[in-house]
């Protein structure tokens, strides 16, 4: 990757170059050291189905390849890490592989320096329900908090949801980058086909009876039974779980002010992704 600094100082480039300097600072915030093109970005906003995404993903490289290693709640750290900071992350893909990219959960918002993404977008109302129990569970909300209250928050509520989207949807350059969007609730549909597409995009064909081995060590119910075997690596407390319903329910659990709040900030940017209020 050519160097900021490295443009020649034509008049044009020094005119632009503090902005540029500007730019790979704040991006380069969120890329580990040793980053390189060939990685893969699995970005979502928070509650979107990612940590389930990671587990098929990572059970399907496993019986593609057939890996002698349990995929579960320590284990997936190493496989598809989720690193924080300005660090260096081992040089080979998942399960040490050197003939496979790195594949890398993130939260983050648009950054140029992702080449090649899969974004998992959901329902912005289940997200918001799942958010706020997954919070309350960290203790990054007070007891006393709402969810009313929580979807009307500037860093937690659909404002941040909407910003997230928008920035994915809108910002990236499609000469530079490779961004397959993916629904989470198409997932819950289809998930054969949906994780044969996605693999598909990472290189990998798989068959119906790999698929369906992948997605059988991927159950709620083995994640569940992994989440508590693991909880003191992965827990602050007994209230927080990663592995929640899971489902589509469109916002059920919101009154019905609430939901209307959520539709209404959010049906520009919903309506692209797939989701029509």
């Amino acid at each position: 990757m050519k160097n900021i600094l490295s443009f020649p100082l034509n008049s044009l480039n020094i005119l632009t170059l503090p902005s540029r300097i500007a730019k790979k600072i704040k991006y380069g915030r969120s890329l580990h050291k040793n980053h390189v093109v060939e990685d893969v970005f699995l970005v979502s906003y928070p509650k979107s189905g990612n940590t389930w995404l990671r587990f098929l993903i990572a059970n399907a490289i496993k019986v593609h390849y057939r890996i002698d290693q349990d995929v579960n709640f320590f284990t997936i750290l190493g496989i598809i890490p989720s690193p924080r900071g300005k660090i260096n992350l081992q040089p080979t893909g998942p399960f040490g592989r050197t003939d496979l990219p790195r594949i890398i959960k993130s939260h983050s918002a648009y950054n140029p320096y992702y080449y090649r993404v899969i974004l998992l977008v959901r329902d912005p109302r289940d997200v918001m329900v799942s958010y706020y129990h997954y919070l309350k569970g960290l203790k990054q909300i007070s007891e006393a908090t709402t969810i009313s209250e929580l979807i009307r928050d500037d860093k937690y509520g659909i404002m941040s949801w909407v910003k997230h989207s928008k920035s994915w949807y809108f910002d990236h350059n499609p000469a530079s980058q490779r961004i397959k969007i993916f629904r989470y609730e198409d997932f819950l549909e289809d998930t054969k086909l949906q994780l044969f597409l996605l693999m598909e995009s990472l290189g990998m064909i798989m068959d119906d009876s790999s698929l369906e081995k992948a997605i059988a060590l991927s159950s709620k119910e083995r994640m569940k039974e992994s989440e508590l075997k693991h909880a003191s690596l992965n827990l602050v407390n007994e209230k927080m779980s990663f592995v929640r319903q899971g489902v589509a329910n469109r916002g059920r659990e919101l009154s019905e002010s609430d939901r209307k709040f959520i539709e209404d900030s959010s049906r520009d940017i919903a309506g692209l992704l797939g989701y029509n209020f």
